[in-house]
Parts: C-alpha cells; sequence; structure tokens
C-alpha cells in the first residue's frame, strides 16, 4: 500500500489546477482512487447537488460537497514555517514515527489553530482591561463630588 504525505484534516495548498495557489482542508483521503476531498473558502473545485426535501422539515435545493483532486495536485503546509513543504518521517523522542517539515525541520502540524478559542480570549482580556480601566475613572469622579 502507497504512503501519502497528507492525511485527514491537514491543511494543504494546491499546486496545480484550477484551484492553483489556494489554501484548503482536506476531510478524506481515498487511497484506491489517489484522490483527497478538499474544502475551503472561494474553490472552485466543489461539487453542487440538487437534493430534494424528504420531510417537512428538511430543506432541498442545490447542495454544495467538498470538491476532489488528486493527491499529487496537493502540499501540506506546515505550521512553523507557513509553507507548502515536502514531508520527511523520523522517530520522535517518544519513540514514535513523526512527520517533520523538510524546510525548516519542524515536526509537522498542519492543523490550524481554532479561531474560536482565540477570540474568547481576547475578548475576555479586553473586558478586563475595559474594567480596570473604568475603575479609577469611576474613582475619580467620586473624589470630585
Amino acid at each position: 500500500m502507497t504512503k501519502y504525505s497528507v492525511k485527514k484534516d491537514d491543511y494543504v495548498m494546491i499546486i496545480t489546477g484550477k484551484d492553483k495557489g489556494k489554501t484548503a482542508r482536506i476531510s478524506a483521503v481515498n487511497k484506491e482512487k489517489h484522490r483527497v476531498l478538499i474544502e475551503g473558502d472561494g474553490l472552485k473545485t466543489v461539487n453542487t447537488k440538487a437534493v430534494k426535501a424528504r420531510k417537512a422539515s428538511d430543506k432541498g435545493g442545490l447542495v454544495e460537497q467538498p470538491g476532489s483532486v488528486d493527491i499529487s495536485n496537493v502540499m501540506p503546509i506546515c505550521s512553523a514555517c507557513n509553507k507548502p513543504t515536502r514531508v520527511g518521517y523520523r522517530i520522535g523522542e517518544d519513540g514514535k514515527r513523526e512527520r517533520y517539515c523538510k524546510k525548516c525541520g519542524a515536526t509537522l502540524v498542519t492543523k490550524k489553530a481554532t479561531a474560536k478559542k482565540a477570540t474568547k480570549a481576547k475578548a475576555a482580556t479586553r473586558r478586563k482591561k475595559a474594567v480596570a480601566e473604568e475603575a479609577p475613572a469611576a474613582e475619580a469622579q467620586k473624589s470630585e463630588e
């Protein structure tokens, strides 16, 4: 069985075809057909399917599904150097086999950090700063009265 440098949930750059230069996330890998299903914003490689409403609560219409691309047309993006890279394999510190970036040598982690967690943390920080700024202003107003 052939080994591939990409796997499910990796962020990849499309290197050939009509979506050349765009980034996408792999939603599935079909090893028998040597293809990957990709999802992303603004991709032309998207399948549309007409779906009929089966129940009263279902909604019919055109539904977009992930597009299929040959596995040789994508390269994983390294999170450390933020570039598409070839993949090497080595034995890690824990004795397990790991993928690494051939450009920078870092362990390959191509999954993006979830933006929701970072947004919540930023919002909480903003609230704390606002409360901290309001407290001295409120005390100053009380002292003036």
